[in-house]
């Protein structure tokens, strides 16, 4: 089986876009994103949540405060065993598949989350929102 390169200049674009149309810019921003496998996945869920599975992506914020004219988001870490998985299981390809992980997990580090039924729908608006936009340019 073919292994599919890390889309990392689309991942970079996404942040790069949400970054600049989702946060005030009177300062700069950071964040972690990884890809990983399942194994990988699985050890970060048991670190991160007790959970002894992997899921496709994990986003984990940082929780602090600064006066510095950086802001550290947090990490998203993206499994390309699920990309690969998903990608074929609702037909569209690996790379949209990659670009939906990568909002998705990013949305999460700017306080969206999918707990309930009305907010997932929230997110997963501002998801097509960006995939969209980025689609068009």
């Amino acid at each position: 089986m073919k292994k599919e390169k890390v889309p990392q200049r689309l991942a970079r674009k996404i942040a790069a876009y949400i970054i600049s149309h989702y946060l005030p810019q009177d300062k700069d921003y950071e964040l972690g994103l990884f890809f990983v496998n399942q194994a990988e996945m699985i050890r970060l869920n048991k670190i991160f949540f007790n959970r002894n599975y992997a899921t496709d992506v994990i986003a984990a914020p940082i929780e602090t405060a600064s006066s510095l004219p950086v802001v550290m988001l947090g990490e998203v870490f993206v499994c390309l065993d699920a990309a690969r998985r998903q990608a074929r299981e609702y037909q569209h390809a690996y790379e949209a598949e990659i670009a939906l992980l990568v909002t998705h997990g990013i949305l999460h580090l700017l306080g969206y989350d999918d707990l309930t039924l009305k907010k997932r729908k929230i997110m997963h608006r501002e998801e097509q929102k960006i995939l969209k936009e980025l689609n068009s340019k």
